[in-house]
C-alpha cells in the first residue's frame, strides 16, 4: 500500500495544484466580469425568456 502512494503521491499533488488553480482563476475571472459591468453603469437585471409560455 505505502508502494503504491508512494508511486502516485507526486500525480496527486499536480492534480491537486491544478485543480486549485483553476478554481482560482474561475473565480478571478467572473470577479474581473463583475467588476467591468458595474463599471460600465448598466443596470444588471434577472434574465428573463422572451418566447411563448410552453407551461400552460
Amino acid at each position: 500500500m505505502v508502494a503504491i502512494f508512494k508511486r502516485y503521491f507526486m500525480a496527486l499533488v499536480f492534480l491537486s495544484v491544478v485543480v486549485v488553480l483553476m478554481l482560482l482563476g474561475t473565480m478571478g475571472v467572473m470577479s474581473f466580469g463583475d467588476q467591468m459591468l458595474k463599471a460600465t453603469g448598466v443596470e444588471t437585471q434577472a434574465m428573463q425568456p422572451r418566447g411563448e409560455d410552453l407551461n400552460k
